[in-house]
């Protein structure tokens, strides 16, 4: 009983003292501000290049998945560097993993993912099973879900939260 106490003391207090927003642990749901809270981090540091003192503003859309084990999507613009794009955020073992696609990129996955999804309407009469690399990350389609395989996080990406992610895509880059 003690022990029980001392872990809810714990899980409590670290909740309280955080200066991220808390990942509930009991929770079916990611949370979309710690998603977002983070995902701003990376892009500040990783995407923008920043110089020594610039102000720059950004705008982001996080496309939240809607269960845990689920891809997020990160849209990105910023019209002051010209720079916008794609970032998936993984989420595993408590612990966070951007990758980042510039525009380009993202917009070629996104058609490269669309067809393989009309493909795998047939390709699934033959087997149960299809996949697809693009740069280093693994897609598995199968009838209603897309895994997302990348270093050590396995996703899945429901094929009805990757059709609002393309529907977002394009209306955000519009």
């Amino acid at each position: 009983m003690n022990r029980l106490i001392l872990i809810a003391l714990v899980l409590v207090s670290t909740n309280c003292f955080a200066q991220v927003p808390p990942i509930n642990l009991f929770a079916q749901e990611y949370s979309k501000n710690t998603t977002e809270y983070l995902a701003k981090v990376f892009i500040a540091r990783n995407v923008l290049n920043l110089k020594e003192n610039d102000l720059v503003g950004f705008q982001i859309d996080a496309v939240t998945a809607a269960k845990s084990g689920e891809l997020t999507t990160v849209l990105y613009s910023c019209p002051k560097l010209n720079l916008k794009g794609l970032v998936f955020a993984f989420y595993g073992y408590d612990q966070y993993s951007f990758k980042h696609f510039p525009y380009p990129i993202a917009k070629v996955l996104f058609e490269r993912i669309s067809s393989a999804v009309e493909d795998n309407k047939i390709v699934l009469d033959e087997v149960n099973t299809s996949a697809l690399k693009s740069n280093d990350i693994h897609f598995i389609f199968a009838s209603n879900t897309i895994r997302v395989v990348w270093e050590n996080f396995d996703s899945d990406w429901t094929k009805s939260n990757f059709k609002v992610t393309d529907k977002r895509f394009e209306k955000f880059f519009k």
